[in-house]
């Protein structure tokens, strides 16, 4: 069945393209993520379905991961928060902790900070999605095993429908990034790709269930 999308219930959430994440120049360079990243094209296919997007009035919505130097809103508690702390990065107001400019954000459309692994943790999120009445997320961003799969089950709990871009999505690795997508997240996220998705943009149906 092929997939259909409600453009005036729907957002684009583009998340965590920070370069410290995905430039090869970032802090977080040799963990493979800005890697993956090259060798996929994501930058380029998130590009283009920003543009598929804006053109069909979908809202765009930015989710940004950056802190405050010394990092007060974040206990370094696991071997995933203490490589940011050892990595002194996503420090507000830095080059690493802005958005890459292949996928940058245009003056209307909103940012929004969190705090943690989610798109919901210590944001705004939740407030602008109710306020604008979006029932289903498409989601994009870096890393496919943590901010993607984090905002997906968030989302699923809260009840959105929730759509997966896979490639316009990466890890530190292709295996990372496949076991993401193949084992719960099926269950709680519908799995697509950004020629799919741009056809039911295009195309301007519901979502079955909206």
């Amino acid at each position: 069945m092929a997939l259909t999308i409600d453009r005036q219930h729907t957002a684009l959430l583009v998340m965590d393209f920070e370069n410290d994440i995905v430039h090869p120049e970032g802090a977080f360079k040799d963990f493979g993520f800005a890697a993956m990243v090259a060798d996929n094209s994501v930058l380029d296919k998130t590009a283009q379905l920003l543009e598929t997007a804006r053109s069909t009035g979908i809202t765009v919505i930015y989710v940004s991961v950056k802190f405050r130097p010394g990092y007060p809103e974040r206990p370094n508690n696991t071997i995933f928060w203490q490589g940011l702390y050892g990595a002194n990065a996503l420090i507000e107001g830095s080059w690493g902790a802005q958005i890459h400019d292949r996928v940058s954000p245009r003056a209307d459309e909103a940012v929004v900070t969190k705090r943690g692994v989610s798109a919901f943790t210590a944001s705004d999120l939740e407030q602008i999605l109710r306020t604008q009445r979006i029932g289903t997320l498409l989601l994009t961003g870096v890393a496919t095993n943590f901010v993607v799969e984090g905002t997906a089950r968030q989302a699923s709990d809260m009840g959105y429908n929730a759509i997966i871009v896979k490639d316009c999505c990466a890890s530190v690795n292709q295996e990372a990034h496949d076991a993401s997508l193949n084992t719960a997240l099926p269950f709680l996220a519908t799995i697509s790709d950004l020629e799919e998705v741009t056809a039911a943009l295009v195309n301007n149906h519901a979502i079955t269930g909206q």
